[in-house]
């Protein structure tokens, strides 16, 4: 086939998904500037978008259907999650208690209190469930009651209204970090019940899902497409550089381990993807019909709630210094996302 199916893959990272938000907001104004299309946007170029955790959040916000006929082709621009991310933080990990009971509160329920985001979500998403999304959407989450990996996709929720949910719902369930969140407890438009935690557990970056899913999909392209009728762009989140004292971490214990687990196996989950579909488009002779976005930190922090005025700053200027840094790839990606549409 001639035209690729393009596929974009975002991973998990909490406040760090401003960092590939800046990097999409660019790339959409380039598609709307070399195609004459003020009013185009990210839905228009991607044929299927996949996300994990914040990525997941981003994945819902930009497969929105328009709210008008007038305007945007989706019902935002990706500039607006940009700045949802950078105005809004603080509601989102806005911790429940006062400082000075904070660490007692932490020991006995999540860090943070789910009011806010899921405020922000339902303000943002309304009421647009699944089978409403523009494109084909795949979002990871895992169903602790089950014990099942769960993936919301588009075809599914179109197919079977117990699998429909309110895109709002899906993007509490995909964030819902342990420890930093309480699980998302989410009913669907057919009556079914689940329990939910963030899908960065298995799947940091959700690219290999997104192929498999992709494999066995309908497109309006072609049916069934194959690695190499694939073009795919997986962002991260910023590459985490923080080394662990292995002298300390010998006497860490439960608590002391929570949080740096958390992030392991996110980046380390992220790693082995990463590797692994990258030898899939090499045995297939088509390395580079797969491109990976890690951008770096920069001087921000890596830790996935820091929502600090200087922190939000500096997440913006890793994500404009990749694009400074790395134009010309961006040019290329643009290129090969209008070549395919």
């Amino acid at each position: 086939m001639s035209k690729k199916i393009n596929i974009l893959s975002i991973d998990g990272g909490g406040i760090r998904g401003i960092i590939p938000a800046i990097i999409l907001e660019y790339m959409e104004q380039e598609l709307q500037r070399k195609s004459g299309d003020s009013n185009a946007t990210l839905a228009d170029y991607f044929d299927m978008i996949a996300g994990t955790s914040t990525g997941g959040i981003l994945t819902c916000f930009y497969l929105l259907p328009p709210s008008s006929p007038q305007g945007a082709n989706s019902k935002y621009f990706a500039g607006e999650a940009v700045r949802i991310y950078a105005e809004r933080g603080k509601e989102i990990f806005d911790p429940k208690v006062g400082k000075p009971f904070r660490m007692l509160s932490n020991l006995f329920s999540a860090k943070y209190s789910v009011e806010g985001l899921e405020n922000i979500l339902k303000e943002v998403m309304g009421d647009i469930t699944l089978s409403q999304a523009r494109k084909h959407c795949l979002v990871t989450a895992y169903d602790i009651a089950n014990r099942k990996a769960v993936f919301f996709t588009t075809p599914q929720a179109k197919q079977y209204s117990h699998r429909d949910y309110y895109m709002r719902d899906i993007a509490r369930s995909t964030s819902a970090a342990p420890t930093y969140f309480k699980l998302a407890d989410i009913r669907s438009a057919g009556g079914a019940t689940s329990y939910l935690i963030d899908g960065a557990m298995y799947a940091g970056d959700p690219t290999m899902c997104a192929l498999v899913e992709a494999n066995k999909s309908i497109f309006e392209k072609c049916a069934n497409p194959s690695v190499k009728d694939l073009y795919i762009v997986s962002l991260g989140t910023g590459k985490e550089a923080k080394k662990y004292d292995h002298k300390k971490a010998q006497k860490w214990g439960i608590a002391q381990w929570a949080v740096p687990v958390l992030n392991i196996l996110m980046s380390s989950s992220a790693e082995v993807v990463s590797y692994q579909v990258r030898q899939l488009f090499e045995v297939a002779g088509c390395k580079e019909n797969y491109v990976r976005l890690e951008p770096g930190l920069c001087e921000a922090k890596p830790e996935m709630d820091d929502v600090s005025d200087e922190n939000i700053k500096n997440l913006k200027n890793a994500g404009l210094s990749y694009i400074k840094e790395h134009a010309e790839k961006l040019d290329s990606i643009v290129n090969e996302l209008i070549a395919n549409k």
